[in-house]
C-alpha cells in the first residue's frame, strides 16, 4: 500500500530533517532492504516535503529494523509542530513516465 506524508517546519528543523533524510538514504543504499520503495521531497525555496512510502508488507516493515530510518518519525515529529503526520494512504489515478 502506498501512503503519503505531508509536513512542513522552520527552516533550522528543515535543516536537521534534510541530514537525517540523507543518513537515511545513505544507510538504504547500503543495505538495500526488500519491499521498500520511499521517496521525500521538499518544495523548492520552502520548509514543505511531501513524502511517498510504499512498503510490500507493513506489518514487516524493514525501515523500523534500521536505526536511521527508524529514527525518521521522532526527528520529523520533533521538528513539526503537530508532530509527526499519521501516513496517508493514496490510490493512483494516472501516471505517465514514472516507474510504478
Amino acid at each position: 500500500m502506498q501512503r503519503v506524508i505531508e509536513f512542513r517546519t522552520d527552516t533550522f528543523g528543515a535543516e536537521k530533517i534534510e541530514s537525517a533524510l540523507r543518513a537515511a538514504f545513505d544507510v538504504l543504499a547500503e543495505e538495500c532492504p526488500d519491499g521498500v520503495r520511499l521517496a521525500y521531497w521538499k518544495v523548492q525555496g520552502t520548509s514543505r516535503f511531501v513524502a511517498l512510502i510504499d512498503l510490500d508488507d507493513e506489518r514487516n516493515n524493514p525501515l523500523l529494523s534500521l536505526d536511521a530510518t527508524a529514527a525518521l518519525p521522532k526527528v520529523i515529529g520533533s521538528h513539526v509542530e503537530s508532530g509527526y503526520p499519521m501516513p496517508q494512504p493514496v490510490e493512483l489515478i494516472g501516471s505517465y513516465g514514472f516507474a510504478l
